[in-house]
């Protein structure tokens, strides 16, 4: 967890939700922010899930893996998405079929197109060395822990 001017972050598993939408409103309300984001990946499947909410209010959410297929999505594309869903990032070589793979692109790349738009950095592939380092920024680490207080009967 972290808090800066303007923004606080928070992981969590449980964040990590095929359809976003159904984030919790405990999480959306509580924000101390109008905007709330939501971004999750997992590179064993490639599954990438991200929302917005403005105002309190869904705004966007898109949830896919190859094999699942599009779970959710919900809201106008934006921006950073529209080259992706266009076929201008192809998850195939050329010489691969098309046909094989249910989307023009790799979910996680746009995963990480989303990093890049929404949060200013990104994690892995081409680093662009003017964005933020995520090394360089100090988080508070919690950890959940069952209390050592026992009572007797």
């Amino acid at each position: 967890m972290g808090q800066f001017q303007g923004v606080a972050v928070v992981a969590a598993k449980e964040l990590g939700i095929d359809y976003p939408s159904t984030l919790p409103k405990r999480f959306v309300k509580l924000a101390p922010f109008p905007n709330v984001y939501l971004h999750a990946m997992h590179s064993v499947v490639d599954w990438f899930a991200f929302a917005q909410w403005e105002g309190g209010k869904l705004v966007r959410s898109l949830s896919l893996s190859p094999d699942s297929g599009i779970m959710e999505d919900i809201g106008n594309r934006l921006p950073f998405e529209e080259s992706y869903w266009a076929g201008e990032h192809p998850a195939l070589d050329p010489e691969e079929d098309p046909a094989s793979y249910p989307f023009p692109f790799h979910p996680l790349e746009l995963g990480e197109a989303a990093l890049q738009a929404m949060f200013g950095y990104q994690l892995e592939g081409y680093l662009d060395s003017s964005l933020l380092e995520p090394e360089s920024i100090p988080l508070i680490r919690l950890k959940r822990s069952r209390s050592w207080w026992k009572f007797w009967r």
